[in-house]
């Protein structure tokens, strides 16, 4: 534990980390149940991609808010020109496979569906994206020597920013591959009021209904089977 432990870097961080873990978790359950879908279940294959586009679109949501918001704030608080250089060259080295990706769930038709391609095309995306994901904690614990209130707004305006997208696709995403039991149950990510959790699942979820079988968790946040697998 860091003397400064109290400092808004390490809050950042893991809550970072925490939404990391969650982006993580959703590309494995669809690497992972992709070759298992059967082929003759159209409506199954239409729903995976669906959610293999969520996932995107999160994704794609939550790198864009850091690089127009939260990158910015941090050199601004920091004083150091290009203090998050790394961080965007990183985006960068995963972005051609990552939009290959993107493009064949957004295109492909369900008679079309090759599972093997979706590992495939994950493939060449996943190792740059995963440094990328734990370099990019590193950054954030490092900024305990700057001012706490202020790199804990910067993180806060971050948030605001991430909250407004379609909660129709978004939400029963980010709920259903959120862990609460991970390290021992001491995170309440995403923290929010007890009632939540039903609005997403009787009023967001009920949009894309097959879709969020797919999550590795359930809206309440629980770790489940997958719901195909080998």
């Amino acid at each position: 534990m860091s003397p400064q432990s109290s400092h808004a870097a390490y809050y950042v961080a893991t809550q970072m980390a925490l939404a990391h873990n969650g982006i993580l978790r959703g590309l494995n359950s669809i690497y992972f149940q992709a070759p298992y879908i059967p082929r003759e279940d159209l409506v199954a294959i239409r729903d995976f991609l669906t959610y293999c586009q969520c996932w995107g679109e999160s994704m794609q949501h939550h790198h864009d808010a850091e690089e127009e918001i939260f990158f910015p704030s941090i050199e601004q608080i920091s004083g150091v020109e290009g203090i998050m250089a790394q961080n965007i060259e990183q985006h960068r080295a995963f972005t051609p496979g990552f939009d290959l990706f993107q493009d064949y769930a957004r295109t492909c038709l369900p008679k079309d569906y090759d599972g093997q391609k979706i590992r495939s095309l994950i493939d060449d995306f996943a190792e740059p994206l995963t440094r990328h994901l734990h370099d990019e904690i590193e950054t954030l614990r490092g900024l305990d020597k700057y001012d706490s209130g202020r790199v804990r707004q910067a993180y806060q305006r971050l948030e605001k920013s991430l909250m407004a997208t379609d909660n129709y696709r978004i939400a029963p995403l980010v709920f259903g591959t959120s862990d609460r039991t991970f390290e021992g149950g001491m995170h309440d990510f995403p923290s929010v009021p007890f009632f939540v959790p039903y609005i997403i699942q009787h009023v967001f979820a009920r949009r894309h209904r097959g879709v969020w079988r797919y999550n590795p968790c359930t809206i309440w946040r629980d770790p489940r089977e997958l719901a195909f697998k080998e």
